[in-house]
């Protein structure tokens, strides 16, 4: 049986995770995404500014980077918010 030492553990490790995001949390804990989630986060948020979503229905990501240490992390998608506070979809709908 061959020996595995913690260099292989790793890596092994590492290749499961594929591409991964890593959010630091407060709490010192690493919030771990899969990279495709950003696209579901950035809608999520998107939906949540527009007033098209509930807080309920909010990507888990959200509340990674909400709780997140790192300021860059915390702020990521605010000015994304603030546009679509300030300037909403035009109502195409016919009346």
């Amino acid at each position: 049986m061959a020996r595995v030492n913690r260099w292989h553990v790793k890596r092994l490790e590492h290749a499961a995770r594929g591409e991964m995001v890593e959010i630091p949390q407060k709490d010192g804990s690493v919030k771990r995404f899969p990279s495709s989630a950003v696209q579901d986060a950035y809608l999520s948020a998107y939906a949540l500014a527009l007033g098209q979503a509930k807080p309920v229905d909010e990507h888990p990501m959200l509340d990674a980077l909400r709780n997140s240490s790192d300021p860059q992390w915390r702020t990521m998608w605010d000015d994304l918010l603030e546009v679509a506070r300030d300037d909403p979809a035009e109502d195409l709908s016919e009346s």
